[in-house]
């Protein structure tokens, strides 16, 4: 190869290496924070209390079949499921954010401040703060894709914040300092810095080709070199 391809070459490695090279440091520095947090701590395992599990014989509830003939405009609500769950102990059935009283099949009111409170409280070994409701998040928000409105409670310890569904009254996520660093790490190692849920898109795939071309130069680079040492040692 002679001096002119030799220092094309040169340039073209040491260009694609600066754009590529940026990427390729948050790729490694984002994935070795994912691999030295354990995910129980993102996620704010530890300022959760544990809870009891409620015997299923502890009550005599009605069937969904029951309790859906008696509400004939829900005949027609659609949903993904019907679960069985339960709050303050008391047995409920969601279907979506909508609560049903598993015993008496009565519509259950949304989940109040207090209500929201007290299931934080018995849910958390934290410090409460304060709470507020929130009706709308932005894409980028830390509480996304999830059940609104919604009551944040926010914990002394890691200003963490607890969301309860104003609706189904199911704790919904909890986001700490911990999940909200990941968060930021995770949008820039997919490259989807608004919904932080794509890593399929074109960014993403053409910083992965520069950066195996700006290998591959670089390998070329080096046997050249080498070669040409080689030559000139003889």
């Amino acid at each position: 190869m002679n001096l002119l391809n030799k220092n094309i070459l040169r340039q073209t490695h040491r260009w694609l290496g600066v754009v590529a090279g940026i990427q390729l440091l948050l790729w490694t520095v984002s994935g070795l924070y994912f691999t030295l947090l354990p995910i129980e701590e993102i996620h704010g395992d530890h300022l959760r209390k544990a809870q009891a599990a409620i015997p299923v014989s502890k009550h005599q509830w009605m069937s969904p079949d029951q309790v859906l003939k008696l509400h004939p405009d829900l005949q027609d609500k659609t949903s993904r499921e019907i679960r069985l769950s339960h709050s303050n102990g008391n047995p409920i059935y969601l279907i979506g954010s909508l609560r049903l009283d598993a015993l008496t099949g009565e519509k259950l009111n949304a989940i109040s401040e207090q209500q929201a409170l007290e299931i934080v409280r018995a849910g958390t070994t934290g410090t409460i703060a304060d709470i507020k409701l929130i009706q709308t998040v932005a894409a980028d928000s830390e509480y996304r894709g999830r059940e609104l409105p919604a009551w944040q409670v926010r914990i002394e310890e890691e200003d963490a914040h607890f969301y309860v569904g104003a609706g189904s009254g199911n704790l919904q996520a909890v986001r700490t300092n911990a999940w909200r660093w990941f968060d930021l790490l995770w949008a820039l190692h997919i490259m989807d810095y608004e919904n932080r849920d794509n890593f399929n898109h074109l960014l993403v795939q053409a910083l992965a080709v520069l950066s195996v071309i700006t290998v591959l130069s670089g390998l070329a680079l080096f046997t050249v070199t080498l070669r040409s040492r080689s030559r000139s040692a003889t």
